[in-house]
């Protein structure tokens, strides 16, 4: 065989495979780009930065009408309903508000959401880095990445009912956190630092949100007991803090006194501030009420 010839065949070869890769990203459409995403259950098993600013774009918009925003300690919250209006969970696992940011602006350019619960945990706010290329992600990635190849694995081993990690994983934006239990982590002092890059970008997020009509709830999430009363002052600090700074909006505080049996049960707990599945079902079914009546009391 020639060099030419070798150079044609190889050339031909990649191309080939380039576009049967194509083809089957578009047939099988993980992320609802290229057909009608409306009543489609579309689920996310791993690279959740990449999959869910790709579902945010049509996906999102055409199926639900609330959004949970967050980090890794509100992942695995499933709440299909809340206050009438159907949630997807934007959250992200060691997401930023600046990550989050970028995910919601996508969800907004064709979505309109009634209502939005916004988690207010220190992480979202101590740094502003933005991971794995999520604000240079391209729509072309949807027929051909290494994520969108692994949620399409990912999707046929649980057709086949085969389990692996994430096996869990939701159509309305809840995944399964595949953390080792520890509860005996400790919380550094530089995780109730705010970053002003952050903040701002926090502030601009639920005013450009409440700007588009939705109505906004912050939620503290529960911290393991043991931890929340070792650093009690530093938590309350924050929160104080955060809310001065914030478009003002109801507060749900799970680490209120009234929640202490949620947060002293070790059962409830991966560890210091991610909930078992037990611990997240819990917590979606008192969100349940309320955000409800947070809503209507306004407070």
């Amino acid at each position: 065989m020639t060099n030419g010839r070798w150079i044609l065949l190889t050339f031909a070869t990649i191309m080939t495979a380039a576009g049967v890769s194509a083809a089957i990203g578009y047939a099988i459409d993980p992320y609802g780009l290229w057909r009608d995403p409306t009543g489609r259950k579309l689920t996310v098993y791993d690279f959740e930065r990449k999959a869910k600013f790709l579902l945010s774009r049509r996906y999102v918009p055409a199926n639900f009408d609330g959004l949970i925003v967050g980090s890794s300690c509100s992942a695995n919250w499933n709440v299909p309903m809340l206050a009438g209006a159907h949630i997807y969970n934007e959250s992200l696992p060691g997401g930023t508000v600046a990550e989050e940011q970028i995910v919601v602006n996508q969800a907004l350019l064709k979505g309109h959401y009634r209502l939005v619960v916004v988690v207010l945990v220190p992480t979202m706010t101590s740094r502003h880095e933005i991971n794995e290329g999520l604000d240079t992600t391209k729509n072309v990635e949807a027929l051909g990445s290494f994520h969108v190849y692994d949620n399409e694995v990912a999707s046929a081993l649980h057709a086949w009912h085969i389990r692996f990690h994430k096996s869990d994983a939701a159509p309305d934006g809840q995944v399964e956190l595949p953390y080792r239990k520890n509860l005996k982590l400790s919380i550094p002092p530089d995780f109730f630092q705010i970053d002003p890059v952050a903040l701002e970008d926090f502030r601009n997020m639920v005013q450009s949100l409440r700007s588009r009509g939705a109505t906004i709830v912050y939620v503290v999430p529960p911290i393991y007991e043991p931890i929340f009363q070792l650093n009690k002052q530093s938590f309350e600090t924050y929160l104080y803090s955060v809310r001065q700074l914030l478009p003002t909006a109801p507060v749900i505080d799970l680490n209120g006194p009234e929640y202490t049996a949620l947060r002293n049960d070790p059962d409830n707990y991966i560890d210091t501030v991610h909930l078992e599945p037990q611990g997240a079902a819990t917590v979606s079914a008192l969100l349940q009420k309320l955000v409800s009546n947070a809503i209507a009391t306004g407070k």
